[in-house]
């Protein structure tokens, strides 16, 4: 009779039978020695085991410690958890083969773990809240942009808060629960800066700065350059409470204002090579131009922070002739020389009229300075109080041209049977210009409003 080889008492047929039908048996579940995130998952089914894992995570507790000592413990039930494993797990169970069930029951716990990262959600606002009202706790600080006078303008790390934040507590356990571990660290999940110094904004906003103080930027003036220094503009600027980089617009407009006392031309004799008597001081008047500081300021300011290099025009505002040029008055205006009792009118350069005039008579002199047209009329009735005969007036004129803010202006005068001489010793004016009739009409038709009238002895 034949006999059977035996192993340990079992037939070798017999552990033949029973290894196929532990692959059968293998078939539909994880092969012993299997955990899944800590949790031991062997001989059971895809659905048992995700049943298992929320049960067995639900029911884990895990102590919070700070500093070494225990703030907190949570309980992951209370948490509001939700679990979906199954596809996680799909990926460990069609990993494993069943053929080697009988070799994992002898081998070391294998943790096996899917590709999924969103299994466990847990909710730890709750918890944050807690402990964030246990102490005097402070939220992290961002990286920002500093300035000192070594280092200029540099960034400067921000730091770590001791608020907690949710959602890196949440890290933290999820991954302790993945590691087995009893407790979590919480200055793990402290808040953390937003903005580092190897953020986009931190590094942007350093090179627009580096661009904006080496801008190459020239200030033309009345002919002359100015070059923005470097260090002025370092010293302007400065960032808002949105932490937008700004100038300091008092520190701009103060250097206007001393560009503007240099070169602003209101309230300054002139010299003025006149027709007659060659070079002339012409005492002010309301010809002038000077720097509109608070445009200016703004202009300039923008053009700084835009960190292109160039010439700057300043804004200015004027009464009459060329603002900001070094020839204010130009090659085109009206030369009333007192002393000689004479008007020329000049055009671009050209000599357009040469005249005799009349102006005030002793006591109410032709008031000289330099001037600009600042009222035009055809047509109208010149009015006023004549002081030396005790009368109001309202005398008609064909041409009325308006120089000055005191009414004196250049007027046909058909009353007058001589110009020039002496008639203004005896016949003159209560201070305003009489002009032949044909002269007021060339001076009307060639002067515009702004066209300068320089009025001198």
């Amino acid at each position: 009779m034949k006999k059977k080889l035996t192993i340990a008492g079992l037939s070798v047929l017999g552990l033949g039978a029973a290894y196929l039908g532990g692959i059968g048996y293998y078939s539909e579940r994880f092969t012993p020695n299997t955990e899944y995130k800590s949790v031991d998952i062997s001989n059971l089914t895809l659905e048992e085991a995700n049943e298992h894992i929320a049960k067995e995570i639900s029911n884990q507790e895990f102590k919070l410690v700070e500093n070494g000592e225990e703030v907190a413990t949570v309980k992951i039930a209370d948490l509001d958890p939700t679990f979906d494993a199954k596809s996680d797990l799909e990926q460990v169970y069609y990993s494993q083969n069943p053929n080697n069930w009988l070799a994992s029951i002898v081998s070391n716990t294998v943790s096996a773990q899917g590709e999924d990262a969103e299994v466990i959600e847990i909710d730890t606002q709750a918890v944050a809240d807690e402990i964030n009202e246990q102490g005097d706790r402070e939220a992290a600080v961002d990286a920002s942009i500093a300035y000192d006078e070594e280092q200029g303008y540099h960034a400067v790390e921000g730091e770590s808060g001791t608020l907690i934040d949710p959602e890196l507590l949440e890290e933290e356990l999820v991954e302790q629960i993945e590691t087995g571990s009893e407790s979590v660290e919480i200055e793990e999940a402290y808040d953390q800066p937003d903005i580092t110094v190897e953020s986009d904004e931190i590094q942007d906003t350093l090179q627009q700065i580096d661009s904006v103080i080496n801008t190459d930027l020239t200030i033309e003036i009345a002919g002359d350059t100015i070059e923005l220094d470097p260090q002025q503009i370092e010293d302007w600027l400065h960032f808002d409470g949105n932490n937008n980089m700004v100038l300091d617009s008092e520190g701009v407009s103060a250097f206007l204002t001393e560009i503007d006392a240099e070169y602003s031309t209101f309230g300054k004799t002139r010299s003025f090579e006149s027709t007659l008597q060659g070079t002339v001081e012409v005492p002010p008047g309301i010809l002038g131009w000077g720097i509109d500081i608070e445009q200016a300021t703004t202009d300039l300011s923008a053009a700084i922070l835009s960190g292109e290099s160039g010439t700057h025009q300043l804004a200015t505002y004027s009464t009459g002739g060329n603002a900001g040029a070094a020839d204010e008055i130009g090659d085109s205006y009206v030369e009333i020389d007192l002393s000689n009792q004479m008007m020329f009118l000049y055009h671009e350069g050209e000599l357009i009229l040469s005249t005799e005039m009349v102006s005030g008579q002793p006591g109410a002199e032709t008031v000289p300075g330099a001037n600009a047209v600042n009222e035009m009329l055809t047509d109208t009735n010149l009015v006023g109080y004549n002081q030396f005969s005790d009368v109001e007036y309202s005398t008609p004129v064909s041409y009325w041209i308006r120089f000055d803010d005191q009414a004196q202006g250049i007027h046909d005068a058909p009353w007058q049977s001589t110009y020039g001489g002496n008639t203004w010793q005896y016949a003159g004016s209560l201070g305003c210009i009489n002009t032949p009739y044909g002269a007021a009409a060339t001076i009307y038709e060639y002067v515009n409003i702004g066209t300068p009238v320089m009025v001198f002895y």
